[in-house]
């Protein structure tokens, strides 16, 4: 028969999780967690490789552990106590801090902190050290993710468990220098992270003006000539115009993840001098990671009568909503596909 595996095996294989499941829990726990750092949206490739980068650090922390412990024999039954703990803690689950939207793979970051936090205890009792081991690095990274309330939670667990745990003096003295561990972060890991927590949101955009509109005509003099409107009138009849189309892309390179917006405006004239407005808003549809989240898109419509009038030569299309406010548009001729609208120009095509 195998050899059954120790408690250390089981918890380098709990500690082994796909990397892909981790950074789409990450993402949820970021969207749904207010208080979730912006780094995270900056460079969230980075992070969820780091979250599974650290539950294999603490796991290989314990294994260093009792290799260490191995030749020291007066600390192998405090080391074993060590993992025996962990094994524990990662298996029940009630004595977890409760963090609300923390998924499954994600939450075995709250026993990989304790294993962590424990270890960091254990070794502390001895001097010099049974591992030469730097805690500051993955120290921060898991509080920046857990927040400090739960960090300091999970530390009074592990307070509780080996807060009666005394110094050990070895005897004779150990003299051969401390096993050493290999360090949490290299240099590209470094500068990214660093570069990704000072990143900042980008300002909401202001939006631009609205498309400008000419103050209502006054009444038309009964010898106004009408051959103007009417030529007007039949171009405009059964067609569509482009009063506004406006695009933000999305952000890039470390700013990767900054949802894109468009505004676009379209005012369809119909037979019997019926119009509708159709106004279509999108914001989001941003990659992060490896999931794509899809955009918001809000439509709005208004309808009416639309005529135009003439005054001093100049074509003036009147839209009159249901409501019986109104909007006032300069026509001009442009291209064969365009048309000048309050002096700009706009796409126009047929039906």
């Amino acid at each position: 028969m195998p050899n059954p595996m120790s408690a250390t095996d089981e918890i380098r294989v709990l500690c082994d999780q796909p990397g892909r499941e981790l950074r789409e829990a990450l993402i949820r726990y970021t969207k749904e967690n207010a208080r979730a750092p912006y780094s995270i949206q900056a460079d969230s490739m980075l992070y969820g490789d780091l979250v599974r980068h650290y539950l294999q650090w603490c796991a290989g922390l314990l294994a260093k552990m009792e290799e260490a412990a191995a030749a020291r024999p007066a600390w192998q039954d405090a080391v074993a106590q060590l993992v025996e703990c962990s094994a524990a803690y990662f298996k029940e689950t009630a004595r977890w801090p409760l963090v609300p939207h923390l998924d499954h793979p994600l939450r075995l970051l709250l026993p990989a902190c304790y294993a962590m936090r424990a270890a960091r205890r254990v070794n502390s009792l001895l001097e010099p050290a049974l591992v030469a081991v730097d805690f500051s690095e993955p120290n921060e990274f898991v509080t920046e993710l857990l927040g400090q309330a739960v960090f300091e939670q999970i530390s009074h667990d592990k307070n509780a468990d080996f807060g009666t745990m005394a110094k050990i003096t070895e005897d004779p003295p150990h003299e051969p220098e401390p096993l050493h561990y290999r360090s949490f972060l290299h240099a590209a890991q470094r500068t990214r992270l660093s570069d990704a927590r000072a990143a900042r949101p980008k300002p909401p955009e202001v939006a631009p003006p609205p498309l400008p509109t000419t103050a209502p005509p006054p009444p038309l003099p009964a010898e106004e000539d009408s051959a103007l409107a009417q030529s007007w009138s039949q171009k405009l009849n059964n067609t569509r115009i482009t009063l506004e189309q406006d695009n933000s892309p999305p952000g890039t390179g470390y700013g990767a993840g900054t949802p894109y917006s468009s505004r676009e405006s379209f005012l369809y004239l119909y037979p019997g001098q019926r119009y509708r407005m159709l106004k279509v808003a999108k914001t989001g549809g941003m990659s992060v990671g490896l999931a794509y989240l899809d955009p918001r898109e809000t439509t709005t419509e208004s309808a009416g009568e639309w005529k135009i009038q003439v005054r001093g030569g100049a074509a003036i299309l009147v839209l009159t909503d249901n409501n019986g406010g109104a909007d006032y548009y300069q026509i001009e001729k442009a291209a064969s596909d365009s048309l000048k609208v309050n002096r700009r120009e706009r796409a126009w095509r047929r039906l």
